[in-house]
């Protein structure tokens, strides 16, 4: 029972990642590059920003 629940888990993890962007502009392309249009942005400081993916990528 625990094996199944352990992969059930790892396949349905979203991705968090940051990303490095001087600009709003440069965070939406980098964002949309790695997550399509589902991404979330968590944080952002400076020219860096935290991004989450809404939906699970290939």
């Amino acid at each position: 029972m625990i094996p199944i629940w352990l992969v059930a888990s790892c396949e349905t993890r979203l991705n968090i990642f940051y990303v490095k962007a001087g600009d709003p502009e440069e965070l939406k392309i980098s964002a949309f590059e790695r997550c399509g249009r589902h991404y979330r942005v968590l944080g952002y400081e400076d020219d860096t920003a935290r991004i989450e993916c809404l939906k699970k990528t290939n």
